[in-house]
């Protein structure tokens, strides 16, 4: 129905589009205008009557001056006048063209046909004045300034016939022409085909009435207009209006009435600030309307009915459209108080449906336009779905609200909201906007109380919908209070949805498989796609070790939108036994324990836990779909199952476990023992896959005895620390890796009189299976001159069965294998020596005296005496108590066999030498490699400094045979008959004594003496064995059978005639010397000619080298259990 505005052509285009932004009219005045200005423009021009038939030219321009003069400054023209007489003798007239102008000759108004009946009164009287006018054809323009004013134009183009400032003006400008002289017997004028264009410059609008009909009804000084119009407004179906308007003549108060039917909402909403919150719908609309003037031109109280069609809620063309099946409203506009009463305002849509009734107040009304509306509304019957979110509408019982609207640009705020739901009461206030961009809405919202069900059925499934079906699986049971709702929407952008809300005794389910929260109170929130729920307390009933406090575990989905599976992360806060604890992350899908091959019950304590799972929000969930860790504390710990066999204890370890470990760290005992270190067991790593232990463990005596490792008692002393490594395979005994410094520790062995203080530091290595029965497979040490490598095997129930060393060395004295063979608990072990070698002149044998020792067995195969003397394929037994005694056997540097005896002397060993083959011992000793037969009996006590020995030599039944030396005395002699001798069967001599003093350089002879049938011989000196020279002397004696008689005057050896002789030199090849004359001197002067014999001094209060009364029992064969050896 919209048409050119006042500053277009006379010839308008089709109809434009209507502008979404309106600017608002002057409201109810604009509609009563369609029915009181016609009337204007018949009771202006009125003229009159005479006879039915065409009247001549002089009297139609008798009738245009009449018109001229009874209507001041309006002269009328037209083309045809037809007089009649109407039924009942009324005469009328009917004029074609009609032009009227104004006093200048301007035009301002046409009419195609006008007809008017007389009255016949006036007439009879001589005055013509019309009673009743019919017009067909007339055109009007009706036109409102910028500052309000109406201007009424009839035809196009013409000069107002009218102007007024406002429409109550206009109507007592209606009044005065009515109270006309030459109007006063009208009481009807009916206009037919009237086309009026209404310009609305203030709102940028125009609308066009064609075909309308308009008739003015005069009872005395009553006034009653009434018509009805077609608005050529464009839409399907054609739009109506019927209007009535009810006077008195002269009174500006008068009765108004509409009645619309497919009007456009705009159309509506542009008429006055009562219509114009109806700006933001596009729909038809029906009603009718009913109001007042009052007497001082204000317009009184309107009263409205309003049938709105199916349309939609859309303040501009950016925006969305809101759809909505029908709506209605009654509501009473009061001008004075600038209020709308709203007894209905009820809309149904598949969006919302409800009733509304309230109070508007119109603010900022300036020249006909509102700026603003406030209103209250109480809300029922309501039902919401909007955007079909819901598969269900939420009803909801009442509401109250208070809002503002703004329509230039739209904005609507609610102030506050109060929505009853089921007992409980949901505050809400926001802003809904709209610009070129479409809608902006900001929404906020605050509820007391909610069930999680109807929490449930408040939230669209497609808004988070993964979240919302978390929460509609998971949250079980639970009250809901203090919830806090923020909804933001900017074009361009997803809406942004804050959720804040409390719960309460609720049961929580965080992982399907896993058991649930009971009894939580917490708080959840939805920020933008952010989801997270918080436990401040609650508990799970875990399936073993009770209940497990999870105050503080919280469940978050960072993005809601991702799809499918969105990922979500649940931190967990446990407080519960270890049983509790181990349980929960044994549960499926993460089965940390059964992976791990360990009970749930691997230990007692309390555990303080702190954790994550990260696993997407699907169906189907897979153990490999969730990645996990924890750490936390676990106090007052205490497993008989971690390590079998053993007490672990702590008073507080560290856990972390993931999905590839479990750990466990700290200080704690094992035992008695003290450690602190991490066990680790890893996870998925398949079949047979252990746990470890590693870190530092206590080194000490408790050490030794809690993992029966065997050592003697009193071996380890002091305390220290090891690096340990334990591993532990399922259905197998744990293996102990151990290493440490030794550092603190106190180290002995007292079968070899060794030790290690603990200020000393070394090396040392362990490597044992543990168990009932632990099995040393490796052990090595290396400290204070000990260096050793070997195993050990354990007794049943306890104790070591032996130790087995394959390379023991000590110093520079020891270097052989080393078997230690237990004897029980508390008992010292034996030692055997199976191999290598032993060097008695820096050994160290014994423990201190009244120790109790285990037995030495030594097989060797070197045992070195002094640097001259070694025995080989050494074989011998002994305690080692007060020092080394027992028994042996040997091979004299590598010859002829011995046995002997070793006995503790001094805190070193004494020894005594038998053999069978005294002229092999020589022979083997590299002292008379002549000598044949005899038995040998040598005994060596150990005196002064390491390898010096006092010695005593006896030996019976030895023959000399092509001996050198002897040959070349007995030449010098001139003694044929001993040399003949000497080259057959040898020099037979049935003892031989000596006296003698061994040190690690020299052989120092104080008194030797040799006697037989044919000779004797007596001999002292010094042998030194460093350069193999000697420098010796002595008597020898031929035919000692019968010379020998007076030897009770001289030495042993020596007779009552002898010869004196020297020996010096290489002894390979000595010098020789020998004094005849000595021959001729008495036995007991033969000392005149030569030097004294050496002579030793006393060491260690030892006396003189005649120990004979000390020597021991002649030892017996030591019987060798290893033939083969």
């Amino acid at each position: 129905m919209t048409s050119p505005t006042p500053h277009e052509t006379d010839s308008a285009p089709p109809h434009p589009a209507r502008p979404k932004r309106r600017r608002r009219g002057m409201g109810l005045w604009s509609l009563l205008s369609f029915v009181v200005v016609p009337m204007m423009a018949v009771v202006l021009f009125v003229g009159l009557t005479g006879r039915p038939i065409t009247a001549p030219d002089w009297l139609r321009d008798r009738v245009q001056t009449r018109i001229t003069t009874q209507v001041p400054g309006l002269s009328v023209g037209f083309g045809e006048m037809v007089l009649t007489v109407e039924r009942g003798w009324r005469p009328s007239v009917r004029l074609r063209d009609v032009r009227f102008q104004d006093a200048s000759g301007a035009p301002i108004a046409s009419v195609a046909d006008l007809t008017a009946s007389l009255a016949m009164r006036p007439l009879l009287e001589g005055q013509v004045q019309p009673k009743r006018i019919t017009a067909n054809g007339v055109t009007a323009n009706l036109r409102r300034g910028e500052d309000g004013r109406i201007t009424l134009s009839l035809g196009q183009n013409v000069v107002p016939a009218r102007q007024a400032s406002n429409l109550g003006q206009l109507i007592e400008q209606l009044d005065s022409v009515l109270t006309l002289p030459a109007l006063r017997a009208l009481v009807n004028v009916d206009l037919r085909a009237l086309t009026l264009r209404y310009e609305d410059v203030r709102n940028a609008r125009a609308w066009t009435v064609d075909g309308g009909r308009l008739q003015m009804d005069r009872n005395a000084d009553n006034l009653r207009l009434s018509g009805d119009f077609a608005l050529l407004s464009g839409g399907a179906e054609a739009a109506t209006l019927a209007v009535n308007y009810d006077s008195r003549i002269g009174d500006i108060e008068a009765q108004f009435g509409a009645t619309i039917t497919n009007v456009d909402a705009g159309d509506i909403a542009a008429q006055g600030p009562a219509f114009a919150w109806l700006d933001v719908l596009q729909a038809p609309i029906s009603g009718a309307l009913r109001g007042q003037v009052l007497p001082d031109g204000r317009l009184g109280p309107l009263n409205a009915t309003l049938q709105i069609a199916t349309g939609v809620v859309q303040p501009n063309d950016q925006t969305q459209p809101i759809p909505f099946d029908a709506a209605r409203t009654y509501f009473t506009y009061d001008a004075a108080s600038e209020t709308i009463r709203f007894d209905e305002l009820s809309v149904q849509s598949k969006w919302v449906t409800g009733r509304a009734e309230g109070v508007a107040t119109l603010l900022g009304v300036r020249n006909g336009q509102l700026e603003e509306m406030v209103a209250q509304f109480d809300l029922s019957e309501l039902v919401a779905n909007p955007a079909a979110l819901y598969e269900t509408p939420v009803s909801i019982d009442k509401a109250r609200m208070d809002l503002r609207l703004r329509l230039d640009p739209f904005e609507l705020t609610l102030g506050e909201a109060f929505v009853s739901d089921r007992g409980r009461s949901l505050r809400l206030w926001g802003d809904l906007a709209a610009d070129q961009r479409g809608w902006e809405l900001a929404l906020e919202g605050a509820l007391d109380a909610v069930s999680p069900d109807r929490l449930l059925e408040l939230w669209p499934r497609t808004v988070g919908d993964k979240t919302r079906t978390w929460l509609e699986n998971n949250l079980l049971a639970g009250d809901l209070s203090n919830i806090d709702l923020s909804l933001r929407a900017t074009p361009g952008t997803r809406p942004l949805v804050h959720l804040n809300f409390d719960f309460d005794q609720a049961d929580i389910r965080f992982v399907k498989t896993m058991p649930p929260i009971r009894d939580a109170a917490g708080h959840a929130n939805i920020l933008g796609n952010r989801f997270t729920l918080v436990a401040d307390s609650g508990f799970v009933q875990a399936d073993q070790g009770g209940r497990i406090d999870v105050a503080g575990t919280s469940f978050i989905v960072p993005d809601m939108t991702i799809k499918p599976g969105a990922p979500a992360v649940v931190k967990l806060q446990l407080s519960s036994t270890v049983t509790a604890a181990l349980s929960l992350l044994d549960s499926d899908p993460l089965n940390v324990m059964t992976k791990a091959k360990l009970p749930a019950t691997i230990a007692d304590g309390r555990a303080q836990l702190q954790g994550t799972l990260a696993l997407p929000l699907r169906k189907g969930l897979q153990p490999e779909d969730v990645q996990y860790n924890a750490t936390g504390v676990v106090s007052s710990v205490r497993s008989t199952t971690l390590v079998p066999e053993r007490v672990l204890a702590s008073d507080a370890l560290k856990i972390v476990a993931d999905n590839a470990s479990v750990a466990v760290s700290g200080p704690g005992r094992i035992g008695a023992v003290a450690f602190d270190g991490t066990w680790q067991q890893p996870i998925g790593v398949g079949p047979g896959a252990g746990s470890t232990f590693t870190g530092t463990v206590e080194l000490s005596e408790q050490t030794i005895d809690e993992f029966n490792i065997g050592l003697p008692q009193g071996a380890v002393t002091g305390a220290g620390l090891a690096t340990i490594r334990v591993g532990l395979i399922p259905d197998q005994p744990p293996t102990l890796d151990l290493r440490s410094t030794l550092q603190g520790i106190g180290l002995s062995i007292p079968q070899i009189n060794w030790r290690k203080s603990p200020s000393q530091s070394g090396s040392f290595e362990l490597a044992a299976v543990l168990g009932k029965q632990a099995d040393v497979s490796r052990i090595a040490i290396d400290a204070n001159g000990l260096s050793a490598t070997g195993r050990i095997t354990l007794r049943d129930g306890g104790g070591m069965d032996s130790a087995s060393f394959t390379s023991v060395k000590i110093d520079d004295w020891l270097d052989a294998p080393v078997v230690l063979t237990g004897k029980g608990v508390g008992t010292p072990p034996d030692i055997d020596l199976g191999g290598g070698s032993v060097d008695l002149r820096r050994a160290d044998f014994g423990a201190p005296s009244g120790t109790e020792s285990g037995d030495l067995s030594l097989t060797l195969d070197r045992l070195q005496i002094n640097d001259a003397i070694t025995l080989t394929d050494f074989r011998g037994g002994f305690d080692t108590t007060r020092g080394m005694d027992g028994r042996f056997v040997g091979k004299l540097n590598g010859g002829t066999e011995v046995a002997g005896q070793l006995v503790p002397q001094n805190g070193r060993t004494a020894m005594r030498l038998t053999s069978t083959d005294a002229g092999g011992v020589f022979r083997s000793a590299g002292f008379l490699k002549q000598a044949r037969d005899g038995d040998l009996s040598l005994t060596l006590m150990p005196v002064g400094e390491a390898g010096t020995f006092d010695g005593s030599l006896r030996v019976t039944g030895i023959r000399i045979k092509d001996a050198p030396v002897m040959a070349e005395l007995l030449n010098a002699m001139s003694v044929v008959g001993l040399l003949e001798q000497l080259g057959g069967q040898g020099i037979h001599f049935s003892e031989v004594d000596a006296q003698f003093r061994l040190t690690p350089s020299q052989i120092i002879v104080t008194s030797g003496s040799a006697v037989g049938p044919s000779m004797g011989l007596s001999l002292d000196g010094i042998y030194a064995l460093d350069s193999n020279s000697m420098d010796m002397q002595g008597v020898i004696t031929p035919i000692y059978l019968l010379n020998g008689i007076g030897s009770v005057l001289t030495r042993k050896g020596e007779g009552v005639f002898g010869f004196n002789y020297a020996l010096s030199g290489n002894a390979q090849s000595p010098d020789v010397w020998v004094n005849p004359l000595s021959a001729l001197t008495p036995g007991m002067f033969r000392n005149l000619f030569r030097k004294a014999p050496p002579v030793v001094e006393t060491l260690d209060g030892s006396p003189p080298p005649n120990i004979a009364a000390e020597q021991p029992a002649a030892p017996e064969p030591v019987e060798d259990d290893d033939p083969g050896r």
